[in-house]
């Protein structure tokens, strides 16, 4: 009975700090658009089968996100991958 309580905690533990994570990467995308003058249109999270855009490498702990944002009235894309060593590697 215990152990299945404290396999229900450690999931749920482990499901807020994903949705945690994600908001905290979205906020970060959004700040960093914002202070170069553009706006965000769309966020999309990808993975190696959906394609990882200009990333070579996408390994364990890494997460590559699409990044549609408007600067000047024109529609650009860049992508962010986040979980290096030397935090995000930003291609806008």
């Amino acid at each position: 009975m215990a152990f299945g309580v404290l396999v229900i905690i450690f999931f749920a533990f482990i499901i807020v700090f994903s949705i945690f994570q994600m908001e905290n990467r979205e906020r970060q995308i959004t700040e960093k658009i914002q202070s170069i003058g553009g706006t965000v249109i769309s966020i999309e999270r990808r993975n190696f089968f959906s394609g990882i855009g200009p990333f070579l490498v996408v390994g364990r702990g890494r997460v590559v996100y699409r990044i549609e944002y408007r600067l000047d009235d024109r529609a650009i894309e860049g992508w962010v991958r986040f979980g290096g060593l030397f935090g995000p590697d930003w291609r806008l």
